[in-house]
């Protein structure tokens, strides 16, 4: 079982990622400026609360009449404490003295502010001056608590209701922010993961289209040099691989099916000629045998042939370092036992090349059967093999060289060897080899005649 995440589209996933990456962006900004704000409006109420502290006139007199008057006695003496006129009806203050004796300021307020230990430390001067944080008729305040006189301090204390409202508003503001930029983000990630994915969902039709039809000859847009169109570009290449592919196999198909057409009629032919005319002469007899016996032969030899060029399309074999020299010294010698008219000279030098070595001593001993065969009685096959190459030449008739282009094609003969045994497909195994080991094979024509069948490897 996938997970959820695994299950929804890739466009899907596309814009869940970026809407969550943006959401987590957002969420953070705006925690970032809430707690900036609120740092800010904090600090500056308490800057307001401090100066209020230090704008407080404190005047000191013997008369108890002060005490009248709004002061406080302390001891013998009476101190006056006259508070700044800005102080506002939304602030309360009040004097405590360290045995805890509070005195509201003004006298008519009817606000007591709570007194904890750490006042009454800062009235005995035991302590200095700090903020808190206290309820005033269940409603919150920010404090101040500051020494002004000997064993006397001074409380200061906001309301901090218009402050939470003003904080409140802006976490209010902030989210409906970050949920419409979430909203936006994911509107904007989709239609973006849209347009990316046009090439991805145009590379769809195509392969949709290709398996319905079987129409290799489709083809993807490959606009523009990024990964996307790389890919299509990709694409088209392994869609021109495989329509080549195709046409090869129906080709050889075709081209087989004709040329097992004519030696599987003959063989037939002779076979029903034997079964009908059992008291045919022992010699027209023998030779009917042996023209069978010759029939099966080229119908096998052309089979094992079909077989190798099929074989070659698969995917090849691990290749290893194999001696190219060694692979030619053998394949000589059998030349030389099925091709006893001709002599073979070879020249060998130590070559190793990246291959693999069923395969390149087929493609060797093709080349050797394909000499031998054009070679006059008695003639000579010069074989060479040097710094990663192989030439094969021989000192027949040649080839016209109109027909250069052709001579490695599937079933392609000359006009002239259409009489002759063979399947074809001999030098198009060869080519086939050569391919597969990203090697160059061709036919040149000397100038005092003959043929020459230069194999060349690329050096790793």
């Amino acid at each position: 079982m996938g997970t959820p995440f695994a299950s929804l589209s890739f466009q899907a996933r596309l814009t869940l990622v970026a809407a969550t990456v943006v959401a987590v962006t957002i969420a953070i900004a705006a925690v970032v400026i809430y707690l900036v704000a609120r740092h800010v409006v904090y600090d500056q109420l308490d800057d307001s609360l401090r100066q209020r502290v230090e704008n407080t006139h404190v005047t000191f007199s013997e008369e108890l009449t002060g005490v009248t008057r709004g002061g406080v006695l302390i001891g013998h003496a009476v101190v006056t404490i006259e508070p700044p006129a800005e102080l506002g009806a939304t602030s309360y203050a009040q004097a405590v003295s360290s045995d805890g004796t509070q005195t509201r300021i003004p006298k008519d307020s009817a606000v007591n502010l709570p007194v904890t230990k750490d006042d009454l430390a800062v009235a005995s001067g035991k302590r200095g001056d700090y903020f808190r944080y206290d309820r005033v008729h269940q409603t919150r305040v920010r404090m101040y608590t500051r020494w002004i006189a000997p064993e006397l301090a001074l409380q200061v204390a906001r309301p901090l209701d218009a402050v939470d409202n003003i904080l409140n508003l802006l976490q209010l503001i902030l989210t409906l922010v970050a949920a419409g930029g979430v909203a936006l983000s994911a509107l904007l990630g989709w239609l973006i993961a849209r347009a990316g994915l046009l090439p991805i969902y145009r590379l769809r039709a195509a392969v949709d289209h290709v398996t319905l039809t079987g129409d290799m000859s489709q083809r993807v847009p490959d606009e523009g040099d990024d990964e996307l169109g790389l890919l299509g570009a990709h694409f088209n290449r392994m869609l021109g691989g495989l329509d080549q592919s195709l046409r090869t196999q129906r080709q050889l198909v075709a081209d087989a099916s004709h040329e097992l057409r004519t030696p599987l009629a003959s063989l037939r032919t002779n076979v029903e000629v034997l079964q009908r005319a059992p008291e045919l002469p022992p010699p027209e007899r023998q030779k009917l045998l042996k023209d069978v016996v010759s029939q099966i032969e080229q119908l096998t030899h052309l089979i094992g042939d079909l077989i190798d060029l099929a074989r070659g399309d698969q995917t090849p074999e691990e290749k290893e370092e194999v001696r190219l020299d060694w692979i030619v010294a053998e394949a000589v010698e059998r030349a030389a036992t099925h091709w006893p008219a001709v002599h073979f000279d070879a020249e060998l030098t130590e070559s190793v090349v990246l291959g693999q070595a069923r395969r390149l001593d087929r493609a060797v001993s093709n080349l050797l059967d394909n000499a031998g065969k054009w070679s006059p009685t008695g003639g000579r096959v010069e074989v060479r093999v040097n710094d990663h190459e192989l030439t094969v030449r021989d000192h027949g008739p040649g080839i016209d060289p109109a027909d250069l282009p052709y001579v490695f094609d599937r079933f392609w003969r000359a006009p002239d060897a259409r009489g002759m045994p063979g399947s074809g497909l001999g030098l198009a195994i060869v080519r086939q080899v050569a391919e597969a080991h990203d090697a160059t094979v061709r036919a040149e024509l000397p100038r005092d005649g003959g043929t020459l069948m230069r194999l060349q490897f690329s050096v790793s």
